[in-house]
């Protein structure tokens, strides 16, 4: 599944998940994206979610990768709120 991703001009940046399973969801900035791509350690906004809606917030200019990992390899929905 493709990452997706949202570039904030600057403000706040929130997204709302709907999980089928619990997962860990992760907001990350580009650095750590390419972290995470490579599987360094990386700095998140989000952690591991057992109920559903997750949201998450984040501030500041630049791309944000939606990050959601569960081992059952279910679907979910999302939406940014700006």
């Amino acid at each position: 599944m493709e990452i997706p991703y949202y570039d904030n001009p600057g403000g706040t940046l929130g997204v709302n998940v709907e999980l089928s399973y619990e997962a860990d969801v992760f907001l990350v900035d580009q650095t750590n994206y390419n972290a995470y791509q490579s599987g360094r350690s990386f700095n998140y906004v989000g952690g591991h979610y057992t109920q559903t809606p997750v949201r998450i917030n984040v501030s500041g200019p630049g791309r944000f990768f939606l990050i959601v990992d569960d081992e059952s390899g279910s679907t979910y929905r999302y939406s940014w709120m700006k």
